[in-house]
């Protein structure tokens, strides 16, 4: 990830859960389509099942969009795999990347208070499977949760790594630092001009995270981030040209 985000001539647009389309959110069907409709890269979204398989999806409570209740980390992959269209696992989704040469951002779905112990199981799985797929310099890693990304630096510290950052930290070039971090990720509106300028000069990369109006596109054009994510990456693709 870091060389396209090196070699990048534009604003690289992520196609979000692959991108919004006729197929489901997440699925290999719906990555090919974001790759079709010219999206640099894709964010999908990573989770642990009860018997231990990384599978892509995105919500973390099952009941949400499937007739199963829980967390993912409660319900079999059988289960899941009878329930949920189009689903697929990290290593089918790394597989089909290395395949298409295609680059990823892969978000840690985790709710720190319930799920932490669990996610942890998750991370030597995702670096054993990087390496497997030989995906591990087409993606990068990231999450709400920085001990899972700590975790993952000390078992595998050539996987790039991403923050989430919720809020405006008092110094934000300290903290990427102390997490060996390469991407900056947060809303626009929890950044301003002067961080991403100051991010940025420190040698890191800055996603304005999801954009879905032309407003904060055009923000995030002024402001210089390098990359965002968007439902519809065809859309917005014209705007930052």
């Amino acid at each position: 990830m870091r060389k396209l985000l090196e070699n990048a001539e534009h604003i690289l647009i992520g196609g979000h859960r692959g991108c919004s389309c006729e197929y489901p959110e997440n699925s290999i069907a719906a990555m090919e389509e974001g790759i079709r409709r010219g999206a640099s890269y894709l964010e999908i979204d990573v989770q642990l099942t009860k018997d231990g398989v990384p599978v892509i999806y995105h919500d973390v409570h099952l009941e949400e969009k499937t007739p199963l209740h829980g967390y993912v980390h409660e319900v079999e992959y059988a289960q899941m795999k009878e329930n949920v269209e189009g689903l697929c696992t990290l290593e089918e989704a790394m597989q089909w990347g290395a395949e298409n040469q295609a680059y990823f951002g892969l978000e840690l779905k985790t709710i720190a208070y319930d799920m932490q112990r669990y996610s942890m199981k998750l991370i030597p799985l995702v670096s054993e499977i990087l390496k497997k797929t030989k995906m591990t310099d087409n993606v990068f890693v990231f999450s709400i949760d920085y001990q899972l990304l700590k975790e993952l630096r000390k078992i595998d510290a050539q996987v790039p790594i991403g923050l989430i950052v919720p809020h405006v930290p008092a110094d934000p070039v300290a903290l990427m630092k102390e997490m060996d971090a390469l991407v900056y990720l947060s809303y626009l509106s929890n950044m301003t001009p002067e961080i991403i300028e100051e991010v940025q000069k420190a040698g890191y990369y800055v996603s304005g995270s999801v954009l879905k109006d032309r407003h904060w596109i055009e923000e995030a054009l002024k402001c210089k981030v390098n990359m965002f994510e968007s439902d519809n990456p065809e859309k917005a693709i014209p705007l930052c040209r």
